[in-house]
């Protein structure tokens, strides 16, 4: 299947509202997080089987759907998930704000770790709740977890909001990071919140999640969904998996009061082809977007005022950009009038992010190579 496709005039965010984004059309868009390049074959079989089917009417979650999520989680993540524990959701990020309003009460503290995908932020301040900032710490080129100021900021918090792997960093946290972590919460009875949606966008670590440990087991709730993966954002659901019963019931209170557990027959047709039957895919993808990321650090090389962080998931590459010496809006407007290329600003990813932004390297070679030289010769010129 070719690589290349043009998503001009399908309404696409990243491409026909660039410039409501950016001012211009005349940005390559390597910011919101989707790929371009298409999407499992089993995935695109399936849907349009689905649709000779002329009728839409209500449907429900069969148990196939279920066994699908059980068997990927077992193949790929070496974590056995009961049925039961299994829980529709629409989307991850209404789980985020929904996971806020259910376990905590207007003041209270909820934990978080920046840089941060903006959404986890939203989810507390929205809603009244107060930031802890576990920052991040930047080693080199790469980012780790101060466990002393995480320990002290739990024993406040009610909640920990996750990035599992994390977006933007790029990080898979290591076992012995993940017991750290639960063995703090469980022990502050601080509930764990863990967005795993690029799980399976990991390249030579293997993602744990951090639910499959004892030590997490009965206060973690993990949110997940085949979108990242298998670039299918627009047409899927999500889900949550809660061994926990009691807070399995608790969180669901709200999905089930605003009816926000409803499924649709495109979405589970989706995801029982995306967990069944596209696992070759999912290998042929990651090495794909592998040689594109070297290919990326090979040019970022000979600009050594831009420094890629280490990155060992997701399509999302977090790059250090103080050397260059601009202020943050500044830096968004060289991106944007002289490389022409439409990043995410760090910044938007709390104040860790400051001169930093994030690129996506989600495209066909050809894509990235433009990119890639019109970025280099703004370089040059600056």
């Amino acid at each position: 299947m070719r690589q290349s496709y043009n998503r001009e005039k399908s309404f696409s965010e990243k491409y026909d509202a660039r410039v409501a984004k950016f001012g211009t059309n005349d940005v390559i868009p390597l910011w919101v997080a989707d790929m371009d390049l298409p999407t499992s074959p089993a995935i695109e079989e399936a849907l349009l089987k689905r649709l000779k089917h002329p009728i839409f009417g209500y449907h429900y979650y069969h148990d196939n759907y279920f066994q699908a999520i059980i068997r990927w989680m077992k193949v790929q993540h070496n974590w056995h998930v009961r049925k039961e524990a299994i829980s529709p959701i629409n989307a991850i990020v209404s789980a985020l704000h929904i996971a806020v309003e259910t376990f905590t009460n207007k003041g209270d503290a909820v934990l978080i770790q920046t840089p941060i995908y903006p959404p986890f932020m939203h989810a507390i301040t929205h809603q009244k709740r107060r930031i802890l900032d576990n920052t991040l710490v930047l080693k080199e080129d790469r980012y780790t977890i101060d466990f002393e100021d995480f320990a002290r900021k739990a024993k406040e918090a009610k909640l920990f909001l996750f990035c599992s792997p994390h977006n933007p960093t790029g990080r898979v946290w290591s076992k012995e990071e993940l017991r750290k972590i639960a063995t703090i919460c469980h022990k502050e009875n601080v509930i764990i919140i863990s967005d795993e949606v690029h799980a399976d966008l990991s390249y030579h670590k293997r993602h744990i999640p951090i639910a499959s440990m004892p030590e997490a087991k009965e206060n973690t709730i993990t949110l997940n969904a085949p979108s990242k993966t298998f670039n299918i954002a627009s047409i899927v659901n999500a889900y949550a998996i809660i061994d926990n019963s009691t807070l399995r019931r608790e969180f669901l209170t709200l999905f089930k009061r605003y009816a926000l557990i409803n499924p649709n027959p495109l979405s589970i047709t989706a995801t029982i082809a995306a967990h069944h039957d596209s696992d070759h895919w999912l290998n042929e993808r990651k090495a794909y977007l592998w040689q594109n990321l070297r290919f990326i650090n090979d040019k970022l090389d000979k600009m050594t005022l831009i420094k890629p962080c280490s990155l060992e998931a997701t399509f999302l590459l977090w790059l250090d950009c103080r050397a260059l010496g601009l202020d943050d809006a500044s830096l968004a407007a060289w991106f944007i009038q002289e490389a022409k290329l439409g990043l995410n600003p760090g910044v938007s990813f709390g104040d860790a992010g400051k001169g930093f932004m994030r690129l996506n390297f989600a495209h066909p070679r050809e894509a990235l190579e433009k990119a890639l030289l019109q970025l280099e010769a703004a370089y040059k010129k600056r």
